[in-house]
């Protein structure tokens, strides 16, 4: 639980359909809106954060893969490289 000096208060608007969504989710759940929208909006940062390595660990294979100096001792690895 945060305590008041670690909270923001934030006013959002979402459509109504949304809005009933939330509020059976949070019913189903047994958890406040604040919660709800809480955990709703880590999970989206988590995920964004996750794409952003996804797409930066691709990046880094191709970089990897075309420059020689990196790959080079790679002839050395055999079957039961680990």
């Amino acid at each position: 639980m945060y305590t008041s000096n670690e909270v923001d208060r934030v006013t959002i608007s979402i459509p109504h359909s949304l809005a009933l969504q939330s509020e059976a989710v949070r019913g189903e759940l047994k958890i406040s809106r604040s919660e709800l929208f809480r955990l709703a909006l880590e999970r989206f940062i988590q995920e964004q954060n996750n794409s952003r390595l996804a797409t930066i660990a691709a990046e880094m294979v191709e970089e990897y893969r075309g420059n020689s100096e990196l790959t080079v001792l790679t002839v050395l690895d055999g079957e039961d490289f680990a």
